[in-house]
């Protein structure tokens, strides 16, 4: 017999409206209002409702409560974790096949599950979603979703995503598209494979679905050193950079006539490889898909320049910084960034660019970074200063890729540092 699904109540806040309705902890949810509840999905969709008839189980026996709330109170119930599905893939390119042994184990979990692309932003391929899966989205209005696309293709799609059968994609776009579900999608460009006409075909089966399917990033392939056992891939280098840029403007300019927008657009890293000028602001629209590296330089540039208005003229004391960034960032911040804080009376500034030992040179952005290397690129700076920090170099939990911390940097060095969210954020060292 199938389990019925149901979600355990790991904890009921105290005073809540939970409490007084009798549920506690180690109650099992099982349906709200004759609706099974699996997951916190379902209990969000189906608790929205004025008037709730809660099933639950409770030590073995099935219990009824029925309780009216106010429209968008919170309850106070806490579940569990929710379990999400793993990648059946073997994605040719996949970055996490390419971290070293000896890592937190979370850093080799592979993710492929659309509630949590919903809730975070994840990217998923869409393989394994079932029609009850479509169905699910479409009726509890899961939208946005984040979309690996990587080719239209079907035989190019097997072959990137390692799959022996085509997962009939553009079926599921169009079925999502069509029951209103906002789709923004993504294209990792691995040269040879799924570039040039290839990418062109791609991005023109992606644009007929716009407005819905509402944005697609292109972004380069990460390779790292740790790829013994794993298929020969070509890195984007300048030349390939130059090339994909001009195939994207065309496409570009194209979309800009036909829809009004460019739908398509590049990862930073293909202006930085190609030494051509970012996009202007207005080139990014609302900023998709900026946490995939499209747009993000340009956008901290604006909020640099905006900041920068407040800036003091002098501070109270002399400080020195030295900003800490990846190779492929360094020399923007040389240019735009450095000379206007140090116009900043009493500041003075400048950039380390933090070879990347751990992943290879290839990798060069300033998330990819460890606690390590930044160490030993600055252990041999010489004075009194402040190491700055982008926050993309850090976990939610504070930790570095190879489990530094922060106070682990400052204890090293014998420095202070300082993760750099706002830049009022240096004023206040």
């Amino acid at each position: 017999m199938q389990k019925k699904p149901s979600l355990l109540v790991n904890k009921v806040r105290s005073g809540s409206p939970g409490e007084s309705m009798g549920i506690r902890a180690g109650d099992r949810l099982i349906a709200i209002n004759g609706s099974p509840v699996g997951d916190i999905l379902d209990y969000r969709f189906y608790s929205a409702d004025e008037v709730l008839d809660f099933t639950f189980f409770r030590e073995g026996k099935e219990r009824r409560i029925r309780v009216k709330k106010k429209e968008g109170e919170d309850l106070g119930f806490e579940f569990e974790p929710m379990r999400f599905r793993k990648c059946g893939n073997r994605c040719i390119f996949c970055f996490v096949d390419q971290n070293p042994k000896g890592l937190r184990s979370s850093l080799y979990v592979k993710d492929e599950d659309f509630r949590l692309s919903f809730l975070h932003g994840n990217y998923v391929t869409l393989t394994y979603v079932s029609q009850s899966d479509l169905e699910r989205i479409l009726a509890q209005k899961l939208s946005p979703l984040y979309v690996s696309v990587h080719a239209t293709d079907p035989e190019v799609r097997k072959k990137l995503l390692g799959l022996k059968h085509a997962d009939r994609l553009l079926e599921k776009i169009r079925i999502l598209v069509r029951g209103g579900i906002e789709i923004h999608g993504q294209i990792v460009l691995c040269p040879g494979i799924n570039d040039g006409e290839k990418l062109k075909e791609s991005v023109e089966s992606l644009a007929r679905f716009f407005p819905a399917f509402r944005s697609l990033a292109v972004v380069p392939v990460g390779l790292t050193r740790h790829r013994k056992g794993l298929p020969q891939l070509h890195g984007v280098d300048a030349q390939f950079a130059k090339q994909t840029i001009k195939i994207v403007r065309r496409l570009q300019s194209r979309f800009r006539k036909q829809i009004g927008d460019f739908f398509v657009c590049l990862a930073d890293e293909f202006y930085l490889q190609a030494g051509k000028p970012l996009p202007a602001f207005d080139h990014y629209g609302d900023f998709w898909q900026v946490e995939n590296g499209v747009g993000m330089i340009r956008a901290f540039l604006n909020d640099f320049k905006e900041a920068s208005r407040t800036f003091p003229q002098k501070l109270d004391r002399p400080r020195r910084y030295v900003w800490v960034t990846g190779r492929a960032a360094g020399p923007i911040l040389k240019k735009k960034v450095i000379p206007r804080l140090c116009r900043i009376g009493g500041l003075r500034a400048d950039v380390c660019v933090v070879p990347n030992t751990f992943y290879g040179e290839t990798v060069t952005v300033s998330g990819l970074l460890t606690g390590r290397d930044i160490v030993r690129a600055l252990q041999e700076k010489e004075g009194d200063f402040i190491v700055l920090l982008p926050p993309n170099c850090l976990s939610s939990d504070g930790l570095f890729l190879d489990d530094w911390t922060v106070q682990k940097i400052e204890k090293r060095l014998r420095r202070k540092v300082v993760v750099v969210r706002e830049f009022e954020d240096l004023w206040k060292t």
